[in-house]
């Protein structure tokens, strides 16, 4: 169900001349990863440019890490929850669920500038017991959180 007081995006439309061979490529791609249109696939090409940008300019940014690990490494779950606590401004919240009886998946919503959350998560990737380890970082501030208030 569509949210009726979100404002309506106003589209402008823009004419691009592009080698043909470019043109054959982008068909492919949209054809590949399922755009419905040719503009949906350019859209998601320049956001994602913007993105990098941002990230290079070591912008404040939102972002989540997502681990897979394993239960073999007793000590591991101590490790990251050690980690975490040592990151609490940037580690917003944390989910993890339990895939089968050895493996882990955990995604942890993070904030900061970008090379900052980098260097935080190959913390977390580089702990022996992590399977895999991935950050997504997106071009999105969340609001201020009030953590540890006077009350």
């Amino acid at each position: 169900m569509k949210d009726k007081s979100a404002p309506k995006t106003k589209l402008v439309r823009i004419r691009v001349t592009v080698p043909e061979v470019t043109l054959l490529v982008l068909d492919q791609k949209s054809v590949d990863q399922h755009y419905g249109s040719r503009s949906q696939a350019i859209v998601d090409m320049i956001h994602k440019h913007l993105i990098a940008e941002q990230d290079s300019s070591n912008a404040v940014m939102v972002g989540t890490l997502t681990l897979l690990y394993s239960l073999e490494q007793s000590s591991l779950r101590d490790q990251l929850f050690d980690l975490q606590k040592q990151f609490l401004t940037q580690v917003i919240s944390s989910l993890h669920i339990q895939l089968d009886e050895q493996k882990i998946l955990q995604v942890m919503l993070m904030q900061g500038v970008s090379s900052e959350l980098r260097q935080i998560s190959a913390q977390f990737i580089a702990f022996k017991g992590v399977i895999k380890g991935h950050l997504e970082l997106m071009d999105a501030v969340m609001p201020p959180i009030l953590q540890n208030s006077e009350r």
